[in-house]
C-alpha cells in the first residue's frame, strides 16, 4: 500500500518505510481500546501492520484541534489534520519539518492493550517513528523543537532558533495517552489546554537566546505542558544554560516518583502520575476545574501534558491571532514554591542544628580514645578539674602500662549531667593484663559536654591525693642449660662458661630505668651474658599488686607487707623458664683445657658446621670475653676468603702462581713471613705454603676491591651477628681504596678486623658448603636469622685446606686424623726502627662436624703458638 504524506493537499510524498498512518484529531486514527492502563508491549505496534484498522467509535483520546501556523513559520506539514482541525500545522510531541528529538514508540503508560501509534509528525522523519535513522540532533535540519510539537521553530530549554543542543536518540518516554491521534495525558478531553508554559518563543530552565545545552542519551523528561511557539517548563531566567546527563529524568519540584494515590487520569487529579516522566498535567475537564494544574498561556499546538476541554479554550477554531484566554496563575505558583522553599530551608536548618549539638557520648568516646592512644593532654582537653593529665601519666609510670584498651558501656543522663560506663584493660610490662570497672560522670557546662574529673574517674577507690602503686614478688628464676641439658648457670661453673652465661644480682637505682616499674632496687636480674640478654624469659611474671597509695609515699606503699597495704587488684605470676644453648660440655672442657697453660691472651671457639651452633668458648685470663668481643686482623687466615674470590673471578686450580722473595704492588713492597721465596707454584701449593707475594699479584691481576668485599660478605663480614649473645663484635671488611690496599686486605691486613667467634665460621663455612649465623641460644630460637650462604668452591676450598695440614706450614705440628685448616700471623701496631711488627698467631680449620679458630695475642706466628693449642684441642674430643 502506498502511503502518503497526505496531511496537506498535493503533498503526495510516499511516507518513509515503515510509518504508520498517522493520528488525526479525528477520522482515521485507530481508537484506544478500552483497557486503559495495559502496557503497550502487550498490543502490536505501528511497525507491525501499517494498515490499522479505523475505530469503531470515537475515541476520548483524540489530540486537541490545534491553531493554523501562520504564514512564514518554518517546518514541514502537519503530520495530523482531519475533521474539526484547521488546516494549519498540527503537531503534539514533536514539531512538523525537523525532526522531533526522542524517537521510537515508548509504552503506552496508562493505555490500552491495542495498537499504539507513535508520536511522530510528518514530513522529515519523526525520530518517534519505528524506522528510519535515528536522530543526531535535537532539532533535525531546522530549528531546534521544544519537547512538545510547535508549528514553527521551537528550542529546547531554553533558548530561541539559534540556541543549540544535542539530544542523542536513547529510550523513548512513555505516551501518557490513547492510541487515537496524538493525545493529551490522563484523559484530556480534545481542546488544547497548556500547562506549565507560555505563548511566543520560551526559555525552557531559564535560558535566553544565546543559551546552549547538552543533552546525552536517556530517558526524557516530560514537557511540563506548553503552549505554541518554544517553550519553557520553569518559565527561568533567559541566561541560564543546562547540561542534561544520560538517564531517567524526574519531574520538576522533586526526584522521585509524585503521589499517585489519586488514579490515573480521574478528574480532579491534582498530581502527577508516578515513574521517571511524570507530567504535571491538569485532570480531564475544564480548564480552571478543580485540581488542574493552571495553564498559564493560550492552547496551541504545544498544549500536550495539560488538562481542559474544547470549551475552556481554543478548540477546532482556535488559531493564531485567536487564542483563548485563561487568567495566569504564575504569581500564585510562584508564592507557592517560595512557601514551599521556606519551608525546607527552615527546616533543614532546623535539622542541622539538631543533628550537630554536642552530645554526652561524644565526649565519652573522645575521652576514652585518648586514654587508649595515652595522650594524657587530649584527655584533659575533654575534662573539667585539675590534674587530669599529670594523674593519668604517674599511674601508667608507676604501673608501667604498655597498653590501655577502654571500652565504653552505653551514655546515659537527663538534662545537664549523664554517665558512660567503662571497662578499662591495662597491660603492665612483665605482668599481664589488669582489669576494672569505672564510671566517666558527664557535664555540660558552657554548651558543651566535658567529663567532670576526680580521681575517682582513674580509678573508683582513688581519692583526692592518691595514686596506685605496684609490689611485685618474683617466682623461681629460669635456667641456662647446655645442649645436653645439664645446667650451665651453677656455682662452680668455669669462668668461661660464666662469661657467657653472665650472673643473677640485684637490680640497682641504675637498672630499674632499664628494667622498668615491675623491678625495685633489690629484686633479682641478671647481669650480663645471657642472663641479662634473656632477662624476661628467665624472671618470668611476678606476682603483681596494684595498691592505693598517697602521693609522696609511694616506696612506703610498695614496701608494706601485703597484709597492711590497700590492694585494688592483682595479677597472678608465672615463674621463669629455661633457654637451652648449643654449649657441649665435653667440647667446652677440651678447648679450655687446650689454653689453660697459655701464660699470653688466648682465645678458642668451636662451631658444629652442619647448625651453626656454638659448641665452645674459652678464654684465658679471666675477665675479658675475647672469645665473643675481641678484635683482631686475621693474617694469613683471610686466604680462605681471597682465594675464594680468586675462584669466582674464573681463575683455574691450574694456575701457575710466582712466589718471589719480595713484590711491589700499587707502590708497596710486599714480603712473606721468613723472607722466604717459593719460585713457581701451583694453586694449592701457594696456599699450603702461605705464600703473600704469590697471592697478591693475582689479586692485583684479577680482582678489584668490590669483588673481595662482596666474598668476604659471603662469609659474614660487615653483618651483625644475632647470636643470642649480647656483645657480640661485628666483623668489618672495608672497601680498599688502592691496589696496594686491596692487596694488604687480601692477605688478612690493611683495615679489616675479626673476632675468634666470626672466624670459626669461615673453615665452617668450607666444611659444610655454605657459611652460617653462629648461634649460642638454640631454644627459644633466634629470630631472624639469615638463610644459609652456600660457597661454590667449597670442594676446591678443602683442598687447598688439607695441604696445609699435610705438605704446608702446619705439617710440622703432628695433627692426627683427616684436619683441615689454615695458619696466620697477623700483624698490628706500629713497628719501632728496623725491628718487625707485633704480629697475632692464628690457626683455624675442621675435623668432621666441629670447625674451630684459635688466637694467641702476639703469638708471632700462626704455625707456631696457635696450631699446637688446635691440635691438643682436636686430640681430647
Amino acid at each position: 500500500m502506498d502511503e502518503r504524506w497526505n496531511a496537506e493537499p498535493g503533498d503526495d510524498r510516499p511516507a518513509p518505510p515503515g510509518l504508520p498512518r498517522p493520528y488525526a484529531a479525528g477520522g482515521d486514527s485507530p481508537e484506544r481500546p478500552d483497557d486503559v492502563g495495559a502496557h503497550a508491549s502487550s498490543a502490536p505496534g505501528p511497525a507491525d501492520d501499517p494498515e490499522w484498522p479505523a475505530p469503531s467509535r470515537p475515541s476520548p483520546y483524540t489530540l486537541p484541534s490545534t491553531p493554523r501556523r501562520p504564514e512564514g513559520d518554518r517546518g514541514g506539514p502537519a503530520p495530523w489534520a482531519g475533521e474539526g482541525a484547521d488546516s494549519g500545522p498540527q503537531n503534539a510531541y514533536g514539531p512538523s519539518g525537523p525532526q522531533a528529538p526522542y524517537s521510537g514508540p515508548g509504552p503506552a503508560h496508562g493505555g490500552p492493550s491495542g495498537p499504539q501509534a507513535p508520536y511522530a509528525p510528518s514530513g522529515p522523519q519523526s525520530p518517534y517513528a519505528p524506522s528510519g535513522p535515528p536522530p543526531s540532533s535535537h532539532a533535525g535540519s531546522g530549528p531546534h523543537p521544544t519537547y512538545d510539537g510547535a508549528s514553527g521553530p521551537q528550542t529546547p530549554y531554553g533558548g530561541d532558533p539559534s540556541s543549540t543542543g544535542s539530544f542523542p536518540a536513547g529510550p523513548p518516554s512513555p505516551a501518557y495517552g490513547g492510541p487515537s491521534g496524538p493525545q493529551t495525558p490522563y484523559g484530556a478531553p480534545s481542546g488544547p489546554q497548556p500547562s506549565y508554559g507560555a505563548s511566543g518563543p520560551q526559555a525552557p530552565y531559564g535560558g535566553d537566546p544565546s543559551s546552549t545545552g547538552s543533552f546525552p542519551a536517556g530517558p526524557p523528561s516530560p514537557a511540563y505542558g506548553g503552549p505554541s511557539g518554544p517553550q519553557t517548563p520553569y518559565g527561568g531566567d533567559p541566561a541560564s544554560t543546562g547540561s542534561f546527563a544520560s538517564g531517567p529524568q524526574t519531574a520538576a519540584f522533586g526526584s522521585g516518583p509524585v503521589d499517585d494515590r489519586v488514579p490515573v487520569g480521574a478528574p480532579g487529579h491534582a498530581g502527577a502520575p508516578s515513574g521517571p516522566h511524570a507530567s504535571f498535567a491538569g485532570p480531564a475537564g475544564p480548564a480552571g476545574s478543580p485540581g488542574a494544574f493552571p495553564a498559564e498561556h493560550p492552547s496551541g499546538p504545544h498544549a500536550a501534558y495539560a488538562g481542559g476541554d474544547d470549551g475552556a479554550d481554543g478548540g477546532d477554531d482556535a488559531g493564531p491571532g485567536r487564542r483563548g484566554r485563561r487568567k495566569s496563575r504564575k504569581g500564585l505558583w510562584i508564592g507557592v514554591l517560595s512557601a514551599v522553599v521556606v519551608l525546607a530551608l527552615v527546616g533543614g536548618a532546623a535539622s542541622w542544628y539538631v543533628l550537630t549539638l554536642p552530645r554526652p557520648a561524644d565526649t565519652a568516646v573522645a575521652f576514652a580514645a585518648a586514654w587508649a592512644e595515652q595522650d594524657y593532654d587530649a584527655m584533659a582537653e575533654v575534662a573539667t578539674g585539675d590534674g587530669v593529665a599529670e594523674d593519668y601519666a604517674a599511674v601508667a609510670e608507676n604501673l608501667g602500662v604498655e597498653a590501655a584498651d577502654i571500652t565504653l558501656g552505653d551514655t546515659v543522663g537527663e538534662g545537664d549531667t549523664a554517665t558512660a560506663p567503662f571497662t578499662a584493660v591495662l597491660s603492665l610490662s612483665n605482668a599481664g593484663d589488669w582489669t576494672y570497672e569505672g564510671e566517666l560522670p558527664l557535664r555540660r557546662d558552657g554548651g558543651e559536654w566535658r567529663v567532670a574529673y576526680t580521681p575517682s574517674v582513674l580509678h573508683p577507690d582513688l581519692g583526692e591525693g592518691q595514686t596506685l602503686v605496684r609490689a611485685n614478688e618474683w617466682g623461681e628464676r629460669g635456667h641456662i642449660l647446655a645442649g645436653d641439658g645439664s645446667r650451665l648457670d651453677t656455682e662452680d661453673a668455669s669462668g668461661s662458661i660464666r662469661m657467657l652465661t653472665g650472673e643473677v644480682g640485684t637490680a640497682t637505682a641504675e637498672d630499674l630505668e632499664r628494667l622498668g616499674p615491675a623491678y625495685k632496687e633489690g629484686d633479682p636480674t641478671g647481669v650480663g651474658g645471657l642472663q641479662a640478654a634473656y632477662e624476661e624469659r628467665l624472671a618470668g611474671t611476678a606476682t603483681t599488686s596494684i595498691r592505693l597509695a598517697e602521693t609522696g609515699e609511694e616506696d612506703a606503699a610498695i614496701e608494706a607487707a601485703a597484709d597492711d597495704a590497700e590492694v585494688v587488684g592483682s595479677i597472678e605470676g608465672s615463674p621463669g623458664e629455661d633457654i637451652t644453648t648449643g654449649i657441649d660440655p665435653a667440647v667446652q672442657d677440651a678447648a679450655a683445657q687446650a689454653i689453660i697453660g697459655e701464660d699470653r691472651p688466648t682465645s678458642m671457639v668451636a662451631i658444629r658446621p652442619s647448625t651453626g651452633e656454638v659448641l665452645a668458648a674459652a678464654n684465658v685470663p679471666g675477665g675479658f670475653n675475647r672469645a665473643t668481643e675481641g678484635q683482631y686482623p686475621a693474617g694469613s687466615t683471610f686466604k680462605i676468603v681471597s682465594y675464594d674470590a680468586l675462584l669466582d673471578s674464573g681463575m683455574p686450580m691450574e694456575e701457575q702462581m710466582a712466589c718471589p722473595e719480595t713484590v711491589d704492588v700499587g707502590g708497596r713492597p710486599f714480603k712473606n713471613a721468613g723472607d722466604a721465596a717459593y719460585g713457581a707454584q701451583a694453586v694449592t701449593e701457594a696456599f699450603a705454603t702461605s705464600c703473600n707475594t704469590a697471592l697478591v699479584q693475582k689479586v692485583a691481576e684479577h680482582l678489584d676491591a668490590a669483588a673481595l668485599v662482596s666474598t668476604a660478605e659471603k662469609y659474614g663480614f660487615n653483618s651483625e651477628l644475632t647470636t643470642g649473645l649480647p656483645a657480640t663484635f661485628a666483623p668489618s671488611f672495608p672497601a680498599p681504596d688502592s691496589t696496594s690496599m686491596l692487596a694488604a686486605a687480601s692477605i688478612g691486613q690493611g683495615q679489616m678486623l675479626t673476632s675468634p667467634l666470626h672466624m670459626a665460621t669461615v673453615p665452617a663455612a668450607v666444611a659444610d658448603g655454605s657459611w652460617r649465623m653462629p648461634v649460642f641460644v638454640t631454644d627459644p630460637a633466634v629470630p631472624d636469622l639469615p638463610e644459609p650462604t652456600p660457597i661454590a668452591n667449597a670442594e676446591s676450598l678443602r683442598t687447598m685446606m688439607r695441604a696445609v695440614v699435610t705438605d704446608g706450614t702446619a705439617k710440622d705440628v703432628g695433627f692426627t686424623g683427616e684436619v683441615f685448616g689454615k695458619s696466620g700471623t697477623a700483624e698490628y701496631g706500629t713497628a719501632e726502627e728496623g725491628e718487625e711488627l707485633p704480629a697475632h698467631g692464628w690457626f683455624v680449620g675442621f675435623e668432621g662436624d666441629v670447625a674451630f679458630a684459635v688466637v694467641v695475642e702476639d703469638g708471632e706466628s700462626g704455625s707456631k703458638a696457635a696450631a699446637p693449642l688446635a691440635r691438643a684441642f682436636l686430640d681430647a674430643l
